[in-house]
């Protein structure tokens, strides 16, 4: 006798399995390891400056190039996911970044770095979204956002870190060796992904592949299915033979183009401050201890106010928590602004702003995942990434119109308020378009619906 079983329900268990939890701290591993190699280029700058008698401007192509490979790795990747896979993309594009990191360190011209950092941002830009993505397919509804958003947190982390061993290895080692340790230590865990990550039991399932996602859903629940069992999808996820761009391109238009206009606003800020803020704050008079804690502060901010998000997403209307934080941090900004000649009130400042901003901007991850079926996330994720990442760019660039124009910490922070704003408004927007005036619980539901 033919038994149905919905895949999601095995899931969606009260307790996370041990599977799930691998799943987890993979993810969360993945995350601090793009981090750590994206953020490492930007405290390694000022010295980078010095050892090869090279103007700012000079170096801005260098800071860019990453993140111009992150965007198209990004939106190459989404559509690969949903076709072959997430593990696999997911695993080629740890080896990639990691690699090409670890050749930074034998760079010897300017151009020679950018090029190695632009293969280098394909791989981290690829990884984040898919590695954000399976995660989320792997966690239960009710848990969902908080887990998801708590592995995103190992991106903060990782950026913080790479902060903190720049600040005591730098001057002993040198740039090159340091920026070598942040290829090796992704290099470790690509071999863990390959012999440990599960793929996707959603993607198996909608792929013919039953049989595989039986295997690991009975790890799931730690017992085997009754002969004759089918499993199946629910309803919300099946969208018969759509093609996933075309999705993401119609029904979902116009969630989507909000998504991308909070995340392309999001990371010009985020990224002009991470890639940016030591040698700012160099150039206005700081230490070198004091500029890599400060810079590494604004990060590991972000690792609290993501975990803080993620619970009230999972309780509250998801969008809203991400709209009042982006708020918030308008606010800070313009604090930031009025007390920058104090080091501990900046330092303190630019905690809070990280806890709001970049956590914000880690909550984008698993809120664009709430937004889209399993048949189409990895290219709606991929491509709210890609297409943010844009800004990423963009932030990097105008790090360097900062010294031009002789801009100082004040009018910075000023300035940095209005992409912030801007961010708030795109999620009003959606947040409106969805109606989401409704109470927590219903809301909390319809998301889990939605997907």
């Amino acid at each position: 006798m033919m038994r149905t079983v919905d895949a999601t329900e095995v899931i969606n268990r009260d307790k996370l399995s041990p599977l799930q939890w691998l799943v987890f701290v993979l993810g969360f591993l993945v995350f601090f390891c793009d981090g750590l190699d994206t953020g490492i280029i930007g405290f390694i700058a000022p010295a980078l400056l010095d050892a090869w008698k090279i103007t700012k401007p000079e170096l801005a192509p260098v800071l860019s190039a990453a993140l111009i490979g992150m965007s198209i790795g990004a939106i190459l990747s989404g559509p690969l996911s949903d076709k072959f896979g997430r593990k696999g993309v997911i695993v080629l594009t740890c080896c990639l970044f990691s690699i090409f990191t670890i050749l930074c360190g034998f760079a010897s011209s300017v151009t020679e770095l950018s090029i190695f950092r632009f293969v280098t941002g394909v791989g981290l830009g690829a990884a984040m979204p898919n590695i954000s993505t399976i995660v989320s397919e792997y966690m239960p509804a009710r848990r969902k956002a908080f887990l998801t958003g708590l592995a995103g947190c190992g991106f903060m982390l990782g950026i913080s870190c790479g902060g903190l061993m720049t600040a005591y290895m730098l001057e002993g080692m040198g740039w090159a060796k340091v920026i070598i340790i942040g290829g090796l230590i992704p290099l470790a865990l690509v071999v863990v992904l390959v012999l440990k990550m599960p793929e996707s039991t959603q993607y198996l399932i909608k792929h013919g592949k039953s049989e595989q996602a039986k295997r690991i859903l009975e790890k799931v629940q730690g017992a085997p299915f009754a002969a004759g069992t089918e499993l199946v999808l629910p309803k919300s996820e099946a969208q018969g033979n759509d093609n996933p761009v075309s999705l993401v391109l119609g029904k979902y238009l116009f969630g989507s183009s909000m998504m991308w206009l909070c995340c392309f606003m999001s990371l010009l800020v985020f990224y002009l401050l991470t890639s940016w803020m030591p040698t700012i704050l160099k150039t206005a008079g700081f230490s070198t201890q004091q500029f890599s804690f400060i810079a590494a502060i604004f990060p590991f901010g972000g690792v609290f106010g993501a975990t803080l998000m993620g619970w009230y997403m999972d309780k509250l209307n998801p969008t809203t928590v991400i709209k009042y934080s982006y708020l918030a941090a308008v606010a800070l900004f313009v604090v930031a602004g009025l007390v920058s000649n104090s080091i501990v009130l900046l330092g303190i400042v630019i905690f809070l702003i990280g806890a709001l901003l970049a956590g914000a901007q880690s909550s984008l991850l698993p809120l664009a995942a709430l937004l889209y079926p399993s048949v189409c996330r990895a290219v709606g994720v991929s491509w709210m990434h890609g297409i943010g990442r844009i800004g990423a760019i963009l932030g990097a660039f105008f790090g360097s119109l900062i010294f031009k124009f002789n801009l100082d910490l004040s009018a910075i922070f000023f300035v940095l308020a209005i992409p912030t704003l801007i961010s708030c408004l795109a999620l009003w927007l959606k947040g409106r378009n969805e109606g989401t005036d409704q109470p927590a619980t219903a809301t909390v539901t319809d998301s889990v619906q939605a997907q």
